[in-house]
């Protein structure tokens, strides 16, 4: 069932319209109507669904927890991309990808709608996008940049690139975990095709 399909069942027009169904419905039970019943529900529900009530716009100010980890990914790679410099070599590039492997994750969550077991698991997996760009990759970078100016460079640097390697493989076990959906559909298509042209 898609979206719009949903979002209509539940929508105040859609109420307003089975209250006037019913009304006919119960016309009909009380002997004021006929045969004709159906013709009269139907009617009234196309009555009520007419004059019913709009739901009201979503808030514009609501943002979805994907769009607000989007806006948050970019401006942490930008703030890096800013000091890269400072950075050891390879680090920006580093969080560079990871960021972008997030933001593929967050579009595909966006897209997570068909399946109930994806639906089911969409939560835990944006649960740890949050966690990758709120905590781990500000802390590692933090860590690092904040470090006293008497601590021995090197191995800062090596333990910053040992943190970006394992939320790099934590963000690679997230992609693979959130379904992709255009890829998925191109697969169903594809044995669907097979499935009618092996058709005698």
């Amino acid at each position: 069932m898609s979206d719009r399909i949903r979002r209509y069942l539940g929508s105040r027009k859609n109420i307003a319209g089975m209250v006037g169904a019913l009304t006919g419905v119960g016309l009909h039970l009380a002997g004021v109507i006929g045969d004709i019943w159906p013709v009269v529900a139907a009617g009234l529900y196309g009555v009520g669904a007419l004059v019913g009530p709009g739901d009201p716009p979503p808030d514009p100010t609501g943002t979805r927890l994907t769009d607000a980890l989007r806006s948050e990914a970019a401006a942490l790679l930008w703030r890096v991309q800013g000091q890269s410099g400072a950075l050891p070599e390879g680090a920006a590039a580093q969080v560079g990808r990871i960021i972008g492997a997030v933001r593929l994750a967050l579009d595909r969550l966006d897209q997570v709608a068909d399946r109930e077991t994806d639906r089911i698991a969409a939560p835990e997996r944006l649960a740890d996008a949050a966690e990758i760009v709120r905590v781990e990759l500000p802390e590692c970078l933090e860590t690092y940049l904040g470090r006293a100016p008497t601590t021995p460079e090197e191995p800062a640097a090596r333990e910053l690139l040992a943190q970006l390697g394992l939320v790099a493989g934590r963000v690679d076990r997230l992609v693979a975990q959130v379904p992709d959906v255009h890829a998925r559909r191109a697969e169903d298509l594809t044995r669907e095709m097979r499935r009618r042209h092996e058709r005698p």
